[in-house]
């Protein structure tokens, strides 16, 4: 410690690097405090005795040591207060410190500390009803068990179970595996492998354990890995804009300059592309699947390219992202005339490649707002604070949206204007006719050969490797000839497979896939990347969705299932009370909905969930058939055999409801269509999109089934939809009429993978006329209802079956006739005989 001490007072600098790790570990003293038993040393001494230890330099475990403003009375004043031994880098981690931490002061001067508090959920106290000064919770507090992020999709529980979990030995037992990895990345320690362990490790460690009695809100929600990893972004923001504004900063200190909080030296960077759905689903069927995949990756990739190329050019770590996912992102940026040079330039360069390679079919809104300190900390400035820069950001980009291009068609009036030239072909798959076509191997549905342009080209070769790809490999250089590669501007992007073509390529960066494993991490610039990758493989590539309907129980269909968050928007801005919106706590809210829908997602549709238990309506587990077209940040499309598409939604539902700890204000909403193997794409995907906001019109946490575009009926003149229903009424559906009737009155017939039901398809049809009368005009025909169930239960396999009274008896409540019609049409699905009892209607539904 002496030796620490002399080299900062003998005036040894630091470089960036240091200062980013240093705010990464400055409360590691923390994890090891609380796996020992007895110690009587602050968390400060023992985080920078621990980082010693371990080799680490003595110029980071000084953050670890003095990142605290102590008491002149505190005996450990000298050697642990931050202002006793004063630098600018150490004041820049101080400053950072406590504007990462701005939840705490909810507590001030009340409660005590308890070293085995659990982490409570980040969605406890999301409320839609907040009021300013009252606040409105739930009552739904949930809480962590104690664990590493790796491994199974993992739900807050009940207090006491977790409490449990948070012992010093939970403690001792996870802190033995991080040190054991943390030494692996010694003595490098990059600071995005860095990352990678301390998410890995502490996001399920609470920041702070200070409770106050009665008052459940109180408990910490903010994890130890959010608030490290908040703290390093604003002291990457703060160094690189004193460092660029005060010429001064090697000879003086600058404290008072540092501590400003009034000077408004942040910024809050948001991209978000236009042109999405477009850009995906409007390609012909040829080559559907794989083609639809490659473009939903490029735009990840697109993504990503684009904040990679923000990050480099201002010179910040990866802490410093937010958040990113369906085709948005955003950034905490240091608010300098060079950092706003850098916004200015890629948005002229990103939407220049999109409008001339891309034709114009994305582009990229990116705009700022610039803040001061004062708005890390709600209290100091209510009504301006993070969460209401977040709205001003997405209102900004709103309005950028609507000036599309609009530097590019300055700069070349005539162009934009002059009427294209039709070419003698299009593009088989965009359809685009102002590109040169080139001549395509072959098309996934036979021998065909089709012509498409150089960026269809590239995303369908690109499409060949995704379903085995383990990393992306980033490059300036072009890869060796025979490896495919994707550009993007003048960068390569290779998809591989393995490390022994990953050594091949001159790689800047590397994005490694959905993995936690530290070895993954130990190649220079490598750096996670979550993408919702689950599909179904045949051979090297993707199943077809010929090959889906086929493998489908019962009709030969495939169901396409598109979903969201409901309210995000307001959640962001409005779900937290007034005073607890900070920026640790919105990061750790988006961190979580992103491994959610990037990362967890793949696990549910597995199917072969730990933790929980996948809807099988037909016995036998197993993969399910889909694939995942699309996973963003808060939203999804999948596509695949209609019967394990319905009832993944379920699972998926499900599994939502209980990672967010029941909150009834944070719901999701799906809608999902059953179609023919040959139905046009495009149409397939707004069918889907309708069938959603169904949903969502529906008044959210709801579910549209088996939609199509013809109404089942009229009434008063007016289209009828039926299909869409609350969550809860959903699952009523399943547990009163579906599910009894499959595994009570249905046989399984393996060998045609379809159930055949004892009761007869003229009986389901009479049923599903009786509830369009009573949906149509309000009367329920309990005679012909009667009558119907009389005679059906006259066939000679219901007369002894004990099953059928008791179905019977459910048909008859009067409470189960809004659902009967979709578990008719759900068990008319099941029961066809593939492609022979296909019809040529528009939708699967039950006529």
């Amino acid at each position: 410690m002496v030796k620490l001490l002399t080299q900062i007072q003998g005036g040894e600098s630091m470089n960036f690097s240091d200062i980013i790790k240093g705010a990464l570990l400055h409360d590691i003293g923390k994890f090891i405090m609380r796996a020992n038993k007895k110690n009587n040393k602050t968390h400060q001494e023992i985080g920078a005795g621990w980082l010693e230890e371990q080799g680490i330099a003595g110029t980071i475990s000084v953050f670890a040591l003095r990142h605290h403003h102590m008491s002149g009375k505190n005996a450990r004043h000298d050697q642990l207060d931050v202002f006793s031994l004063p630098t600018n880098e150490t004041l820049i981690v101080y400053e950072a410190d406590n504007l990462s931490s701005g939840e705490r002061p909810e507590k001030k001067g009340e409660g005590k500390w308890q070293a085995n508090t659990p982490l409570m959920s980040v969605f406890s106290k999301i409320s839609l009803e907040h009021k300013p000064g009252k606040p409105a919770y739930r009552n739904c507090w949930h809480y962590h068990d104690l664990g590493s992020s790796e491994g199974a999709l993992r739900f807050p529980g009940k207090h006491d179970s977790a409490q449990a979990s948070c012992g010093p030995d939970g403690y001792s037992s996870l802190l033995s595996s991080f040190k054991e990895e943390f030494n692996k990345l010694l003595p490098e320690l990059n600071i995005d492998a860095l990352l990678v362990l301390l998410e890995k490790y502490t996001s399920y460690i609470p920041s702070e354990t200070r409770l106050v009695e009665g008052k459940p809100e109180s408990f910490p929600d903010v994890s130890l890995f959010d608030h490290l990893k908040t703290t390093a972004a604003i002291a990457a923001c703060l160094y690189r804009y004193i460092k660029e504004t005060c010429p001064d900063y090697r000879e003086n200190l600058l404290k008072d300059k540092i501590l400003d909080r009034k000077d408004p030296r942040y910024m809050l960077v948001g991209g978000d592309f236009s042109g999405v759905q477009k850009f995906i689903y409007t390609i012909s069927s040829k080559g559907a699947l794989k083609t639809l995949r490659a473009r939903s990756f490029f735009l990840e990739l697109l993504t990503e390219h684009v904040v990679a190329e923000i990050l480099e050019r201002m010179n910040l770590p990866r802490a410093n992202i937010i958040y990113t996912g369906g085709g948005r992102f955003y950034l905490l940026a240091p608010n300098t005339s060079s950092c706003r040079e850098v916004l200015k330039q890629i948005d002229i360069e990103i939407n220049g490649l999109l409008y001339y390679t891309y034709h114009g079919q994305l582009y990229l809104a990116l705009e700022k707002v610039e803040f001061t300190g004062e708005a890390f900390m709600p209290r100091e400035r209510a009504g301006r604070d993070l969460a209401w820069l977040w709205g001003e950001l997405r209102s900004l980009l709103t309005k950028k949206k609507s000036r599309k291009f609009s530097e590019q068609i300055a700069a070349d009036p005539d162009s934009f204007w002059l009427p294209a030239e039709p070419g003698d072909k299009v593009c088989d798959f965009c359809h685009t006719d102002s590109a040169k076509l080139i001549p395509l191997r072959k098309s996934e549905e036979g021998e065909e050969t089709i012509e498409v342009c150089q960026s269809c080209r590239q995303l369908y070769e690109l499409g060949d490797d995704l379903p085995n790809a383990k990393y992306i490999a980033r490059s300036l250089v072009k890869p060796p000839q025979g490896i495919p590669y994707l550009t993007i501007g003048t960068t390569y992007y290779t998809v591989c497979s393995n490390e022994e073509v990953l050594d091949k390529l001159n790689a800047q960066a590397v994005y490694v896939l959905n993995s936690w494993s530290c070895d993954d991490y130990l190649r220079p610039g490598a750096v996670q990347l979550f993408i919702g990758a689950y599909t179904t493989r045949q051979d090297r590539g993707y199943k077809s969705f010929d090959t889906l309907a086929k493998e489908a129980a019962g009709a030969d269909r495939i169901g396409i299932m598109r979903m969201d968050v409901d309210n995000l928007g307001t959640i962001f801005t409005r779900g937290l009370p007034e005073s607890g919106r900070t920026f640790s706590r919105l990061t750790a809210l988006s961190r979580s909905l992103t491994q959610f829908f990037k990362f967890y997602i793949n696990e549910i549709c597995e199917g072969v969930g730990e933790n929980f238990s996948p809807l099988r309506l037909l016995s036998g587990k197993g993969r399910r058939n889909v694939t995942i077209v699309y996973a963003g940040g808060d939203d999804l499309f999948l596509v695949g055999a209609w019967n394990d598409v319905a009832e993944l939604s379920f699972d998926i539902a499900d599994c939502f409801r209980r990672y967010t700890g029941q909150n009834p204000d944070v719901t999701i909403s799906g809608g999902m269509v059953v179609q023919d193997a040959k139905y046009p794409l495009y149409k397939l995907a707004d069918l889907a999109g309708e069938a959603e906001e169904r949903a969502k019109d529906n008044g959210r946490d709801s579910i549209s089934l088996f939609y199509t575009s013809v109404p089942d009926f009229t009434r008063d003149g007016r289209p009828i939809f039926t299909g869409t229903f609350k969550w809860s009424e959903a699952n009523h559906l399943l547990k009163e009429l579906l599910t009894p009737a499959v595994s009570g009155l249905a046989k399984q017939i393996a060998d045609e993978n379809r159930l055949e039901f004892l009761f007869s398809k003229n009986f389901m049809h009479k049923l599903a006329a009786v509830t369009d009368i009573w949906r149509r005009e309000g009367k329920l025909y309990l005679p012909r209802l009667a009558y119907t169930l009389a005679r059906e239960s006259e066939h000679k396999e219901l007369k002894n079956n004990g099953a059928w009274p008791e179905w019977k008896q459910k048909i008859y409540d009067i409470k189960n006739i809004t659902y009967l019609r979709t578990a008719v049409t759900w068990m008319d699905l099941l029961s066809r005989r593939g492609a022979e009892d296909g019809r040529n209607e528009e939708s699967a539904k039950w006529r």
